[in-house]
C-alpha cells in the first residue's frame, strides 16, 4: 500500500452567508477558525481518494463536477473518490447562489483538485492498522432526548510511513456540528475542526474527519436544555474546543494502540437504490415572491421577531420548490459507497441518516470495523427510518426529507450486500 495526504485551506471571505440556520439573520462577520479540504490518497489493488470538505454538505452537481476534474487530471476512478462534508453550520451553504457564495462555490473544485494532486505526488509506502473506542456524554437523540438511541463510537484508522511516524489518521464519530447555534456568525469547522486540529498538533500528519449517521444526533453540551434540544444558540466556542479536544483524545489514545501492518487490500463497490420520492407540496413563484416581500418590508422596520417568522416560512417554500425542481421523478436515486481497506469497511451515503439506519448496518456487518459516513458524494436531505416517516416530525417529512418510508430498508439491505461482496 502506499498512502499520500494534504490539507488545503478553504476559508471564505467575511461576508459569505452561513448555512443550516434559517434563524440566521445575518452573514459571517468573522473568521474563528480556518476551513480546509482534507485529501487522502490509498493506492492498492485500487487507487482510492477521500475528501473531508469543512462545509455544511455537498450539492450533487458540485460533486460531479469536482469528480470529473480530479478523473480528468489524476485518472481516479469517479466511483473510487469518496467527497464528504463534516456538516458544520458555520461555514458556507452551498444552497446559497447569489454573490460572494456562488463565486466561492465555483473556485471549490480547483481547490479540490489541489488537494487530490498534492496527496497524489506525496504517495509513499505505508502500514494501516484501525480500533474502536467510544466517547460517551457528549450526544443526545434530539427526537427521543430521554433516552433515544446514539452512537457513541469512535473509529479511527492509522497510516504510518516506515519509520513509524503518522501521515495521516481518518476519524469517524456520529453527532452533526452544531455546538454553536444560528447566533454564531463567525465561520467555524465546529468541534471536528478542533479535533482534526489537535490530532495533527499533537501527532503529526493530516487528520480526515468523517460523519457519521447522525441526522437525528446532536451535542449534549453542558448547558443543553433537553426541553428545548433543537435550541443551539447555548453553544459557545469554549464548547467546541472541550468537546473537540474530547474527542481528540479518545482519538489519540486509539491512534496510539493500534497494531499496524502491511496490506494490499483496497477495493471499491458502488450500488443504486431506487426509493419512492415523498409528496411534495405545490409552490408558486407568486407565493414565494409575497412572503420574501413580507419578510424584507419586516425587517426594515425593525420588527426582527415577525421577520423571522416571515423568513422561515419563505426559506420553506424555496425549499419546497427547489425540491421539486431537483427530483422531478416519483422515485429518487440513492448511491451507496463501499471501500475496503484491509478488514475495515466505508459505507458512505448521501444525505443525513438518522442514526437507527447506521447502528443496524454495523450490527449486522460481517466484519468487526465498519464505518458509516454521511453526507457523502452528494446531497439528498434526511435519510429517515420507517418510524421517522411515520412520526412526522422534521427529519420525517418535506421539505428535510424526500423520502418515503421504504428507505430504510433499502438501504440497509444494499449496504449490507456491498458489505458481503467486498470481504468475498
Amino acid at each position: 500500500m502506499k498512502v499520500g495526504a494534504s490539507k488545503v485551506d478553504i476559508t471564505p471571505p467575511i461576508g459569505i452567508p452561513l448555512g443550516g440556520y434559517i434563524a440566521r439573520m445575518e452573514n459571517a462577520k468573522g473568521i474563528h477558525d480556518n476551513l480546509h479540504i482534507r485529501s487522502l490518497m490509498i493506492s492498492g489493488e485500487e487507487d482510492v481518494l477521500l475528501l473531508s470538505f469543512e462545509l455544511l454538505h455537498l450539492e450533487n452537481d458540485f460533486v460531479k463536477e469536482t469528480k470529473q476534474l480530479i478523473r480528468k487530471e489524476l485518472g481516479i476512478k469517479e466511483d473510487n473518490i469518496l467527497a464528504a462534508a463534516i456538516h458544520t453550520h458555520s461555514g458556507p451553504s452551498p444552497s446559497s447562489q447569489y454573490g460572494v457564495a456562488q463565486e466561492y462555490f465555483k473556485l471549490l473544485p480547483n481547490y479540490a483538485l489541489t488537494a487530490a494532486k498534492q496527496a497524489f505526488e506525496r504517495l509513499d509506502i505505508a502500514k494501516v492498522g484501525y480500533g474502536k473506542g467510544r466517547l460517551d456524554g457528549w450526544t443526545v437523540n434530539r427526537r427521543k432526548p430521554y433516552g433515544g438511541p446514539l452512537d457513541n463510537e469512535v473509529i479511527v484508522v492509522r497510516f504510518e510511513d516506515e519509520k513509524e511516524r503518522l501521515i495521516a489518521s481518518v476519524i469517524n464519530f456520529t453527532c452533526h456540528a452544531v455546538v454553536l447555534g444560528h447566533n454564531n456568525l463567525l465561520v467555524s469547522a465546529d468541534y471536528p475542526g478542533y479535533t482534526s486540529m489537535a490530532i495533527e498538533q499533537i501527532e503529526g500528519g493530516v487528520a480526515l474527519f468523517l460523519n457519521g449517521a447522525c441526522g437525528d444526533i446532536n451535542p449534549l453540551t453542558p448547558r443543553t436544555d433537553l426541553k428545548r434540544v433543537y435550541d443551539r444558540s447555548i453553544g459557545t466556542f469554549e464548547e467546541v474546543r472541550k468537546m473537540g479536544f474530547s474527542l481528540a483524545g479518545e482519538a489519540l489514545k486509539l491512534l496510539n494502540s493500534v497494531k499496524t501492518f502491511d496490506t494490499n487490500v483496497v477495493r471499491v463497490l458502488t450500488k443504486e437504490v431506487s426509493v419512492k420520492r415523498a409528496h411534495i407540496p405545490k409552490v408558486t413563484n407568486n407565493e414565494i415572491t409575497k412572503l420574501r416581500e413580507l419578510y424584507e418590508k419586516l425587517l426594515k422596520e425593525g420588527k426582527m421577531k415577525e421577520a423571522l417568522n416571515a423568513k422561515i416560512k419563505y426559506s420553506q417554500k424555496v425549499w419546497l420548490k427547489a425540491l421539486a425542481e431537483k427530483f422531478p421523478e416519483p422515485y429518487v436515486s440513492i448511491n451507496i459507497q463501499g471501500i475496503r481497506i484491509g478488514d475495515l469497511i466505508i459505507i458512505a451515503l448521501p444525505g443525513e441518516v438518522l442514526v437507527e439506519i447506521g447502528l443496524a448496518i454495523k450490527e449486522k456487518s460481517k466484519t468487526k470495523y465498519t464505518m458509516i459516513v454521511g453526507y457523502a458524494n452528494g446531497y439528498i436531505g434526511y435519510i429517515p427510518t420507517r418510524k421517522a416517516v411515520r412520526e412526522g416530525g422534521y427529519e420525517g417529512r418535506p421539505p428535510a426529507t424526500v423520502l418515503t418510508e421504504d428507505a430504510e430498508e433499502k438501504i440497509i439491505e444494499t449496504s449490507l450486500e456491498i458489505i458481503d461482496e467486498l470481504l468475498e
